[in-house]
């Protein structure tokens, strides 16, 4: 067996644990192969030699055959398990003593290894033919580096904690402890509320064991590989047909069956370097000369993309570029800072627009678009703001219209957050004017600013929440002829949140499902979280919206520093409006610790709104009063479906804890929502409002599910109208219709207002049914939504102590005999007993009495 991964990850542990668990039954010999170059014959087996007899090593064969010998004599008819450790180069002699062990039974082989092409070619050819089993550890990912550090910290970890130290870990568990202990030392790792948490960026553990070995590795190859190597340690990716050019195509052939070099998919075929470790300290050492050298060789002609670089790649090829003095390319510079923002990483983009030199003309309007970028990200919008005021209207007059329109576009964004610094549309019609002024510029230069500009106002009334008026011209922009891919997929991600919050659920579901079968997009991105998370809470798809942001929680990555709080705070709010308050309280106070060092799109106040709802759904007042407290406190201004849902939540929650004024302050909200034709965020709001309810409201409910579509717009009216017309059967229904939604809440209120129902009409079959339900539901939330009003049946003395030993399995002539009386007065007894609870047989009774 071989046991291959990344250095670090546990394959010695691995290996040691397998001997443990094998115990005495075998005899196990350490073997480790030489880290500092080529080593004499049979330097493996050092130790056996040195207690061979004199002479005894004279042959090959003498000496393959007294080793066996000793071997199985020290093993006394154990197994003998050869545990090889195969961290360097290991000589022909060793190799065949080992190939002779194995193939003669004597001994069976455990091997570890970074890759299994690193094993001696004989013994890689047996794990080709199956003859050597592979067992690959891969570094550990986002879900056990948070139960490793929880355990570390003995307490929670907010996800953007999680994503910066396994981003710094890089997958290998061995390093987690030391790195939570530095940053826990130097109180970058904090509590905050009860959760862990990072003030800023966390660095990656260097040096160590394993570093030395990488280092003895690249010491050890001969100058061809070496200058290769540093070559792609600088370059990180070149096309093979270049690198073939610079140094052969023999040394490649060779660096890839070593696995030193690994060559990508993409049309280009770029070679880079297996190990990024090797990378990173190779380019450590080189000097100043040799470092300037290799830059000027290296030096990016065409666009990053030409060159096989990746958005990390052209990120540190331009970092290190700089910082060892060697010249840049102001386009490549501004090409790296976009890259950066799309890795959620601002401040680097910040970095590398601060350090390069004078900028001028296209170029700096462009390095001011990114700043500005790389500030909103940071949440520091009015200095974005700044930066894009400062651009001469001069250079924008000499630019395109494209460049024109994206400038106007991003100002006007920052406006819908800073509406005390202007008009959002304002930036929008100037733009317009001069663009309609360039009669003589190209036509599809003309048709992309167009676009630019027309999304720039949809994203205006998005934010506003003002979906009615846009909607006719979002469905028409999304099929589109002639228009971009980008365009079409941001349009109709816009629609589909209109369509959600204006009654077209059903239809904006098919239109999110589209996305994940013909559009080439990620479907992380913020765009398509918020369109996703809007059009499955409006079809009462809690549970979907919970796996995407488990999803995108465990891919991890830097993203999750600025990205963390919104992702549990989303993540929360779907159990919280499935009435699960118990299991949204942990994701919910992540996402207050986070969102308060970082308050992404202003969303501390629906953090502490949902919190307060989710703490009132367990029945504590204290806790919830204090967050709607925090919550009143709170900085306005997000984004509607944000504000939306804080309102609800902190009217939510308020009801629950009897305040009279909240229902009304609900329903003030629903009828502005209809106003502005938002029926689907009416219609919730009523019904959240309608406990118990009043005819009024009922007939609301239904009247709005009229001009909505969906299971939850279905399943609000069913328990609208049969609330109005005191139907226990139709809420029996319904309640079972919110069970195969797993909505939890509005199941026991259709339960308690069925009970009420039926024991007012005396209906005792469908009281029992509603009992059977509450009680079930009454063991799985802390507080009910709505207590029964109407009292149960009142048995007598006698019926109850009838009715207990019945349940209990006791038969008719049992109970006659211990109470004393006939058997015929025992069945009239359970048959009002029967009568009164509204169940037919003794077996219903078990829980009633």
């Amino acid at each position: 067996t071989v046991v291959t991964g990344p250095p670090g990850v546990g394959k010695s542990f691995l290996a040691s644990a397998v001997l443990t668990s094998l115990g005495a039954d075998i005899y196990p010999l350490r073997l480790r192969t030489s880290t500092t170059g080529p080593s004499s014959d049979y330097a493996c087996f050092g130790a056996l030699l040195a207690r061979l007899p004199k002479g005894t090593a004279s042959s090959p064969t003498g000496l393959l055959l007294a080793v066996e010998r000793m071997l199985r004599e020290d093993a006394a008819g154990h197994q003998v398990v050869l545990v090889v450790e195969f961290s360097g180069t290991l000589d022909e002699g060793s190799v065949g003593v080992l190939l002779h062990l194995l193939l003669t039974g004597t001994a069976k082989l455990l091997a570890v290894a970074q890759h299994a092409t690193d094993l001696p070619t004989d013994f890689l050819r047996l794990v080709r033919r199956g003859r050597l089993a592979e067992i690959p550890l891969r570094g550990i990912g986002i879900p056990e580096t948070r139960l490793l550090v929880s355990a570390l910290v003995d307490g929670r970890v907010a996800s953007s904690a999680v994503g910066e130290l396994h981003h710094a870990c890089g997958g290998n568990p061995s390093s987690v402890q030391g790195i939570v202990r530095r940053e826990r030392a130097t109180g970058n790792l904090h509590k905050r509320g009860g959760v862990w948490t990072l003030d800023s960026a966390v660095e990656p553990e260097q040096g160590g064991g394993t570093d030395e070995i990488i280092r003895a590795r690249w010491a050890r190859e001969p100058q061809d590989v070496r200058e290769v190597i540093e070559h792609l340690a600088v370059a990180r990716r070149v096309p093979i047909a270049g690198l073939a050019g610079l140094f052969g195509s023999e040394v490649l052939v060779d660096m890839e069956d070593r696995s030193l070099i690994a060559v990508d998919r993409t049309e280009h075929r770029c070679a880079y370097l297996r190990e990024p470790r090797m990378a990173e300290l190779v380019r450590e050492r080189l000097g100043p000369d040799r470092h300037r050298e290799l830059a000027s060789l290296t030096s990016l002609g065409g666009a990053p993309q030409e060159a096989g670089l990746d958005r990390e790649d052209l990120v540190s090829y331009v970092e290190w570029s700089l910082s060892v003095g060697s010249g840049v390319a102001p386009e490549l510079i501004v090409q790296a800072a976009h890259a950066a923002i799309g890795l959620f990483e601002p401040l680097r983009a910040l970095d590398l627009l601060d350090r390069a030199n004078t900028l001028v003309g296209a170029n700096a309007v462009e390095a001011a678009f990114q700043r500005a970028a790389a500030l909103s990200l940071l949440e520091r919008r009015d200095e974005s703001l700044s930066v894009l005021d400062a651009v001469p209207a001069e250079s924008l007059e000499g630019m395109d219209p494209i460049t024109m329109a994206r400038h106007a576009a991003a100002k006007s964004e920052l406006l819908t957050w800073l509406p005390a610094r202007g008009e959002a549309q304002e930036p929008l019609h100037v733009a317009w004017d001069a663009i309609a002024r360039r009669a003589d510029a190209d036509a599809s230069e003309l048709k992309r600013a167009s676009e630019v500009l027309d999304l720039a106002e949809y994203r205006i009334h998005a934010f506003r929440g003002e979906f009615a008026s846009v909607l006719d011209a979002l469905e028409s922009a999304s099929r589109r002829t002639g228009t971009s891919e980008d365009f079409r997929r941001e349009c109709s991600l816009l629609l589909a949140q209109g369509w959600a919050a204006c009654g077209r659920e059903a239809d904006a579901a098919a239109l999110m499902a589209s996305f994940g079968l013909n559009s080439p997009h990620h479907t992380d991105d913020d765009a398509y979280l918020t369109a996703a998370f809007a059009v499955w809470i409006a079809n009462g798809d809690w549970k979907r919206c919970v796996h995407l942001f488990e999803a995108y929680v465990d891919r991890g990555g830097r993203r999750l520093s600025l990205r963390g709080g919104l992702a549990e705070l989303f993540l929360a709010v779907s159990l919280v409006m499935a009435g699960r308050g118990s299991a949204a309280l942990e994701p919910l106070l992540n996402a207050v610790a986070q969102l308060e060092e970082f308050p992404a799109r202003n969303a501390v106040r629906t953090a502490y709104a949902a919190t307060a709802f989710a703490y009132a759904q367990i029945g504590d007042p204290a806790e919830s009063e204090r967050y709607l407290e925090r919550a009143a406190n709170a900085a306005t201004g997000a984004p509607w479906m944000l504000e939306f849902i804080a309102d609800f939540c902190d009217g939510m929650a308020r009801r629950w804890l009897g305040d009279p004024a909240a229902s009304e302050a609900i329903l003030a909200g629903a009828v502005d929502d209809e106003a502005a034709g938002r029926v689907t965020a009416a219609g919730i709001r009523v019904f959240g409002s309608s406990v118990p309810g009043t005819e009024r409201e009922f007939l609301w409910i239904e009247r709005l599910a009229h001009h909505r579509q969906g299971p939850l717009a279905h399943l609000m009216a069913a328990v609208a109208a049969a609330s109005r017309r005191k139907d226990a059967e139709a809420l029996l229904d319904a309640a079972e219709m919110a069970y195969g939604m797993e909505l939890d809440a509005v199941e026991a209120r259709c339960a308690a207002l069925a009970l009420d129902f039926a024991r007012d009409h005396s209906e005792s079959a469908a009281a029992g049914r509603a009992q059977t339900r509450l009680d079930r539901l009454t063991r799985i939330l802390p507080t009910l939504p709505l207590i029964p009003q109407v009292p149960a049946p009142v048995l007598t003395e006698r019926e109850r102590q009838i009715a207990v030993m019945a349940a209990s399995g006791a038969t008719n002539r049992d109970i006659a005999d211990a109470v004393g009386v006939s058997v015929r007065t025992v069945e009239g007894h359970l048959y009002q007993v029967f009568m009164k609870l509204g169940v037919s047989s003794r077996s219903g009774l078990d829980g009633l009495v």
